[in-house]
């Protein structure tokens, strides 16, 4: 694993008690990214426990971070995630709120901020690294410095960004954070949007602009090439330490995407063989 060339990938896991089709989806990835992302009822859809599909990456040499929402449980059953991967042997796990979901009430029994700090704690023994989201491009960038500021001293270990389409504004941002950010890893995260209705989609999301370029690009069927290039442009940012890819369905294409930082880095488009984010 190179900590300079560090990738990720997310896997949108099923609705289907269906165990083979998530061991395929990680095998396409395994040889090129270092950690799988194990979604939590993505996009407010009832799906497989992360948890489940921890030892399905595990087979096949793949570390994992399992995201834990707080919008679906309470105290007890967040706690209770947390404890189920470390048991099970994840490297993190990712805090967050959970974005509103349309008829579904919202559990409000603890903030992200709140798990973050819990969560080191009730993983004992066994050390399980702690992320949070954040989002550069949020209107009140001010505001979201503050909660960045305070997930880090509530003992966030790393970051994971909003989808990026925006190089020069990302820098912004990163800028404006530099000392915030000085003893965490940053995740800048790219997605392969293929086609205007999935950009329409990827707009709707809480943080997610995509510029007028981008969006024709995408919508001429070039949102997997406009991937690589945001990959290769990510790769010349210092203070980014690593790529998560959201490929949306598209594993396949997150092997170029993810080998492009890598060889950009200077490093084998291949990781080698091995277990860790």
């Amino acid at each position: 694993m190179s900590l300079t060339a560090l990738t990720s990938a997310e896997i949108s896991l099923p609705a289907q008690a269906d165990g083979a089709r998530v061991s395929d989806r990680i095998a396409v990835l395994a040889d090129t990214v270092d950690v799988v992302g194990l979604t939590d009822n993505h996009a407010g859809q009832p799906r497989m426990s992360p948890l489940a599909a921890v030892a399905l990456a595990r087979e096949q040499r793949v570390g994992t971070i399992v995201h834990v929402s707080c919008r679906d449980r309470n105290r007890l059953a967040l706690q209770s995630q947390v404890v189920g991967a470390a048991a099970l042997g994840a490297e993190a796990v990712l805090c967050m709120q959970g974005d509103p979901v349309a008829g579904i009430e919202h559990v409000a029994d603890m903030t992200a901020t709140q798990l973050i700090a819990s969560a080191s704690a009730w993983s004992a023994p066994r050390p399980l690294a702690v992320g949070a989201v954040v989002n550069p491009f949020a209107k009140d960038v001010d505001r979201e410095l503050r909660l960045l500021r305070r997930k880090i001293a509530a003992g966030a270990t790393f970051l994971q960004s909003q989808m990026i389409f925006d190089l020069g504004r990302l820098e912004a941002f990163l800028s404006a954070a530099e000392d915030t950010l000085a003893d965490v890893r940053f995740y800048a995260s790219v997605a392969l949007l293929r086609g205007a209705h999935m950009a329409e989609r990827a707009c709707a999301l809480p943080g997610v602009a995509i510029p007028q370029r981008a969006l024709a690009q995408i919508s001429r069927g070039g949102g997997i090439d406009l991937a690589r290039e945001l990959a290769a442009g990510l790769a010349s940012i210092s203070r980014v330490d690593a790529l998560h890819v959201f490929p949306l369905g598209a594993e396949a294409a997150t092997r170029e995407v993810a080998a492009e930082f890598r060889v950009a880095r200077g490093v084998s488009a291949q990781r080698p063989a091995g277990i860790g984010p």
